[in-house]
């Protein structure tokens, strides 16, 4: 008597074992092999659909899928979607500038996208003159670049530019101000500029004999060939360059005069130099200098600070 659940050829040996069995095992494996092909492919859905039409506990227990902007992942993970910008990020780093043949106050401002006003804000020392080869302090927006200096606070700043001094701190990412930082200061307000009053001239005929130092760096008749007579003077180039110039060879350079020290000012396209004869008890300094008020001309001033646009006094 054959077993339950077995077969027999009729005239065989051959017996075939439980044929349910194998198909169970077959309809099993089939339908791994569907789920596991099927898990690769995100299910995206419509941004049609709402959270009521969609069974969130079916999505997070698969693989998850997307309900309008936001995509679920498996066991309830939330992916937020990656936004790419279209356009690069600005910087807001100050922007470094050196001054070529032919620009004026007025271009660079215009170059920058930025005021006249705020570009000298960010410039004290220039005035109304820029030249060649004179580096600049240029705001990444419109605004104001200022160099910290000591005992200067966040706040400080911000009431002297008109701003609120969390505009300075998020924008510069920084918390406290060290001496010597630049931090730009966006829609920044400075002060409001005085027209420059220079010094009268006095000519005289004191002055009319140069110093006793020789020098074949600088052609006769000109400021830098004056002051060169006056005191040793190693280094070359326009008048305007000198203070960098002096700088490089180990000269101090500062914004106090002093008797002896080497004036640099923009009085000219090019600058100009004058030779400190003394410091008065008023705060006023006298120079001699050539071809202030006629080339090859030797003559002397008596300045009051605010007067000249200073460079820098050279030591």
């Amino acid at each position: 008597m054959p077993s339950r659940g077995a077969f027999y050829y009729s005239g065989g040996s051959w017996k075939l074992t439980v044929l349910s069995r194998y198909l169970t095992h077959a309809v099993v494996l089939v339908i791994v092999v569907t789920i596991s092909g099927y898990a690769t492919v995100g299910r995206h859905f419509q941004s049609g659909f709402n959270s009521s039409s969609v069974d969130a506990n079916a999505l997070v227990m698969n693989e998850g899928g997307q309900i309008s902007e936001v995509y679920l992942g498996r066991f309830s993970t939330i992916v937020k979607p990656l936004a790419i910008p279209s356009s690069a990020v600005p910087s807001h780093s100050v922007i470094s500038y050196t001054v070529s043949d032919g620009d004026t106050v007025a271009s660079v401002a215009q170059k920058f996208n930025i005021s006249v006003d705020q570009l000298r804000w960010s410039n004290p020392l220039i005035y109304d003159w820029v030249g060649a080869g004179q580096h600049l302090n240029i705001p990444p927006v419109a605004g104001v670049v200022y160099a910290a200096g000591k005992g200067d606070t966040m706040d400080s700043i911000a009431s002297s530019y008109h701003v609120d001094a969390d505009v300075i701190v998020e924008y510069n990412r920084v918390t406290e101000v060290t001496p010597g930082m630049l931090l730009v200061i966006p829609n920044g307000v400075g002060p409001e500029f005085k027209p420059i009053q220079y010094g009268r001239p006095i000519v005289s005929r004191a002055y009319d004999t140069p110093g006793s130092y020789s020098n074949g760096r600088f052609p006769w008749g000109y400021c830098t060939w004056y002051v060169a007579s006056k005191r040793p003077v190693p280094w070359i180039g326009n008048a305007y360059q000198w203070p960098d110039n002096a700088r490089a060879m180990g000269y101090q350079t500062g914004m106090t005069p002093k008797p002896g020290a080497i004036m640099a000012t923009w009085e000219s396209s090019l600058g100009h130099v004058a030779y400190v004869e003394a410091v008065n008890a008023d705060g006023s300094w006298t120079v001699s200098e050539m071809n202030f008020v006629g080339f090859g001309v030797v003559s002397r001033r008596t300045i009051k600070p605010g007067q000249v646009p200073l460079i820098a006094f050279i030591y």
